[in-house]
């Protein structure tokens, strides 16, 4: 089943935007039930630690896009559909690349002033969404989207800041392993993320792909280190 993909309408776009969205899912549910997010046993090594602690009911704010993208993979259940809300310029390739399977996914590119309101919709039929921040967010509606993300269990994974985030994942730095005073060839080579919740932070180190790992893992580690636009 190819992704869905939800353009922002004219005029009254959010009334539009939104009828269409749960028409649309109203036809994805009958065929495919919502499952609770677990971890993709192909995940890249070391994301389980990070994924762990992107508990359901909860929104949890993702420094770097592509992470986020990697976490987006990682945690959508077998079988089940995810969403992925305000990213008009999202590579497809990349995407898929990075463990997200986008035949699955629904895509809405550019929410507009719906954007609360489609999310919303989103974590309400599907177990995983991932969005970009919008521009602001008041308190009083991050806290009502939490209200609705408890209700049905869904994980809301936001690229950028959010109000009272269950969960700060950030790359902390990208390590390097072969060179000998400059010489020689990178042979090893990881990125060091943080995953903060609460209580003292939680570290993990993903392999990058290219530097000694058997297989591509994750891409390359200046973008997943760059924070989100």
């Amino acid at each position: 089943m190819a992704s869905t993909r939800l353009e922002r309408r004219t005029g009254e776009d959010r009334t539009a935007t939104v009828e269409a969205l749960r028409e649309r899912l109203r036809s994805m549910q009958e065929t495919v039930p919502q499952q609770a997010p677990t971890l993709d046993e192909s995940a890249p090594a070391g994301l389980d630690d990070v994924v762990r602690s992107l508990r359901p009911g909860a929104a949890h704010s993702i420094e770097s896009r592509s992470l986020a993208l990697a976490c987006l993979g990682a945690v959508m259940p077998a079988g089940g559909w995810g969403a992925i809300v305000g990213m008009a310029d999202l590579g497809i390739e990349a995407a898929r690349d990075l463990g997200v399977a986008i035949d699955r996914i629904a895509l809405v590119p550019q929410p507009g002033r719906a954007w609360l309101d489609v999310v919303a919709s989103l974590a309400d039929a599907m177990p995983v969404v991932l969005a970009a921040a919008p521009p602001r967010v008041a308190p009083t509606d991050a806290a009502r989207l939490a209200a609705r993300l408890r209700q049905s269990s869904s994980t809301l994974l936001v690229v950028g800041p959010w109000p009272n985030a269950a969960t700060v994942v950030r790359s902390v730095r990208a390590e390097w392993g072969g060179l000998a005073d400059g010489d020689g060839r990178i042979a090893t080579g990881s990125l060091l993320v943080e995953a903060a919740a609460g209580g003292a932070p939680r570290l993990a180190r993903i392999p990058i792909a290219g530097a000694g790992a058997p297989e591509p893992v994750l891409g390359d580690a200046a973008l997943l280190m760059q924070p989100a636009a």
